[in-house]
């Protein structure tokens, strides 16, 4: 048992690297719901959720992910489409979510926070990309194609998550749904800094707006010290921001 969680009766221990690197992992539940008095609400296999409590201690103001269509209790809200359209919100709700999880977005969030509660009229007024900017292209790459593909990588690491691929079109020849990606440390990290680099540049931060954003963060610049010897976050996302605005978009 982890003693630092005693208070968190959903998940006392913290997920192991070799479960994260299994497919076939998945969160045991704390309460069941029909799956009758879900559809109605959504009907749609995935959506972009957000935990809607926040804390000082939390890395980040804003936690969002791509979940399975589940029962979702009062501390974690969903972003769905008036409609069930399902392709155009599988054309969206990519980028919206790269946008929750980007550094930018949580800096300028956390400055309408009051408390521990990530209220919807906060959320809603926050600042967002105009989706016409993901239409533009940094050197022969179109930004909404590299976001999409690095959130799919991001969030496909198991198979609950198959609707989503194959609505983002990561399928096979025979319309089947390829295999999940592995989860790799690495790897993630090197596309959540392209991301936090290229949402830097979105939102026209220069590289000294930049630094000084990074350098809010404290308990990523804590943790990536304890672990790397350096503020490595901070160097990763520094390097991308400037091979983009040299007009290079790669990993």
């Amino acid at each position: 048992m982890n003693m630092a969680n005693l208070k968190r009766p959903a998940q006392q221990q913290p997920v192991a690297a070799e479960q994260k690197e299994s497919p076939d992992r998945y969160p045991t539940p704390q309460f069941f719901v029909a799956a009758s008095d879900v559809a109605p609400t959504w009907a749609g296999e995935w959506a972009v959720a957000y935990k809607s409590i926040t804390s000082p201690t939390n890395m980040r103001t804003m936690i969002a992910a791509i979940v399975p269509r589940c029962g979702l209790g009062n501390s974690m809200a969903a972003l769905v489409p008036e409609s069930s359209g399902v392709p155009k919100y599988g054309n969206w709700a990519p980028l919206l979510l790269a946008n929750l999880g980007a550094l930018a977005f949580d800096f300028a969030l956390r400055q309408k926070v009051q408390g521990q509660n990530l209220n919807w009229f906060v959320v809603e007024q926050a600042v967002v990309i105009a989706p016409e900017r993901f239409e533009a292209k940094i050197g022969n790459v179109k930004i909404a194609d590299f976001i999409r593909e690095q959130v799919l990588h991001l969030s496909y690491t198991a198979h609950d998550l198959a609707p989503f691929a194959r609505d983002l079109g990561h399928v096979n020849a025979d319309g089947s749904v390829k295999p999940p990606f592995v989860w790799n440390d690495e790897d993630r990290r090197a596309r959540l800094a392209a991301l936090d680099g290229l949402f830097m540049h979105l939102y026209g931060l220069n590289e000294s707006d930049a630094t000084h954003i990074l350098d809010t963060f404290p308990i990523v610049r804590e943790k990536d010290t304890a672990a790397f010897g350096r503020y490595r976050t901070k160097d990763d996302v520094l390097v991308q921001l400037r091979r983009i605005q040299q007009g290079s978009l790669v990993l």
